[in-house]
C-alpha cells in the first residue's frame, strides 16, 4: 500500500489508534483480521516481514515509530537496497530513524551490478520489527515512490505459525521466511501469525484471492495439535489446500507440515497423524506444481530449537532456510 510518498510493504492497512497518536499497521485486511482466531486477530498487528520503501530525494528523512509494549524488545533494520544501513531499537516512547543518504552512493551502485543485487542500492527499505505492534508516529523528508523494477519480480508469500512469524529470532531480517526469500532471489509477502495458523476458511479464500505471488509456502499443523482432533484438521487441511491450489494451479505451492518438535519426542500420535493428513491431502488434488514437504526435513537438528523445544533458534532458522529454498529450487528450476 501507499502511504504519503512511501510503500508500505506487506501492508494492507494502517488502523487509526485510540489514542489519536499514530497508526497501527496491519498486514490483513481489517475486516477478516476481525473473523479471525484471538491470536491471529493480534498478530496480524505485527509487522514482521513488512517494510517502510521509498527513495530518498533529499538528503536525510526521519521516520519515528512508537514500541506498544515495553516489555518487548523490538528492533528496526534499516537496509540501502541489500546494504545494512543501521539497526535501531524502537522503544516505548516515539523513536525517530534517522535516514541520511549514504556517503558512497556511486561505489555502492558499482559493486551491486557487478554482483546481481536483489534490490537497486537507491531504494531505502526500513524492515520493520516483527513484534510487538508498532505506531507509525510520522514520516519527514522528501520521499519519492519505490518503481517496479527495484525490488525482486518473483514474489513470495509464506504463511504459517510464530515459526513462520519469527518469534525467538533476535532481528526482523533472521526468519526463516526471510532468509529463505534471500536465497531464492524473491521478494517476502510474511502470513505467519504466532499461535494463529488454523487455517481459517476465510484466511483461505483472502490468500486464494491475491495475485501478487508467485510462488507460496503453508505451513500447517502446531498450532492446532491441542485444538482440533484428527477429523476436523482433515477438513480444514482439505479446504485451505485446496482453495488456494485450484485458483493458483501454475504456481508453486509448498505444503509444509510440522517441523521437529517436542511433540516428536513425547511420542504424540496426534502430530503425525496431522503430517499424514496434509501429505494425503496433496496427494489426492495431484496437481503438478503443488507439494508435499516434510517439516522434519527442513528443520533436521534438535540443536537447531530452542528450549521449548518448538521454537527455532537462529542457528535452526539459517538451516530452515537453506534446506526450504534448495528444494523449492530443485522444483521450481
Amino acid at each position: 500500500m501507499i502511504y504519503k510518498n512511501v510503500a508500505l510493504h506487506n501492508m494492507h492497512e494502517l488502523l487509526d489508534d485510540e489514542t489519536g497518536k499514530g497508526k497501527i499497521f496491519c498486514r490483513i485486511p481489517n475486516n477478516l483480521r476481525l473473523m479471525l482466531n484471538d491470536s491471529a486477530k493480534n498478530n496480524a498487528l505485527q509487522a514482521t516481514g513488512s517494510e517502510i520503501r521509498f527513495n530518498m530525494v533529499g538528503e536525510r528523512v526521519v521516520i519515528t515509530l512508537l514500541n506498544t509494549n515495553p516489555d518487548q524488545p523490538s528492533i528496526a533494520e534499516v537496509y540501502q537496497g541489500d546494504f545494512l544501513k543501521s539497526v535501531h531499537a524502537i522503544t516505548a516512547t516515539p523513536t525517530e530513524v534517522v535516514i541520511e543518504r549514504p556517503e558512497h552512493m556511486d561505489l555502492l551502485h558499482q559493486v551491486t551490478v557487478k554482483e546481481e543485487a536483489l534490490f537497486d542500492t537507491a531504494l531505502t527499505r526500513v524492515v520493520l520489527p516483527w513484534r510487538p505492534p508498532v505506531k507509525l508516529i510520522s514520516i519527514e523528508g522528501d520521499t519519492a515512490l519505490p518503481r517496479a523494477n527495484q525490488s525482486p519480480s518473483l514474489k513470495y508469500l509464506a504463511y504459517g505459525s510464530s515459526i513462520t512469524h519469527g518469534n525467538t529470532t533476535i532481528r526482523p531480517t533472521g526468519t526463516y521466511a526471510f532468509r529463505t526469500a534471500q536465497l531464492l532471489g524473491a521478494d517476502l509477502f510474511n502470513m505467519g501469525f504466532g499461535g494463529g495458523a488454523h487455517m481459517e476458511a476465510e484466511m483461505a479464500d483472502f490468500l486464494a484471492e491475491r495475485t501478487d505471488w508467485d510462488v507460496a509456502t503453508l505451513e500447517m499443523g502446531i498450532n492446532v495439535i491441542p485444538r482440533f482432533e484428527v477429523e476436523e484438521f482433515r477438513e480444514k487441511i482439505d479446504y485451505f489446500i485446496t482453495t488456494i491450489a485450484e485458483k493458483h494451479p501454475d504456481k508453486w505451492i509448498f505444503c509444509i507440515d510440522i517441523f521437529l518438535c517436542r511433540h516428536d519426542f513425547l511420542g504424540n500420535e496426534k502430530a503425525e497423524a496431522f503430517r499424514a493428513i496434509v501429505k494425503e491431502q496433496v496427494q489426492r488434488l495431484d496437481m503438478p506444481r503443488l507439494v508435499h514437504v516434510s517439516g522434519k526435513d527442513i528443520l533436521t537438528s534438535v540443536t537447531g530449537l530452542t528450549t521449548d523445544l518448538v521454537h527455532p533458534s537462529p542457528t535452526g532458522f539459517e538451516q530452515m532456510a537453506r534446506n526450504l529454498s534448495f528444494l523449492m529450487k530443485g522444483h521450481m528450476g
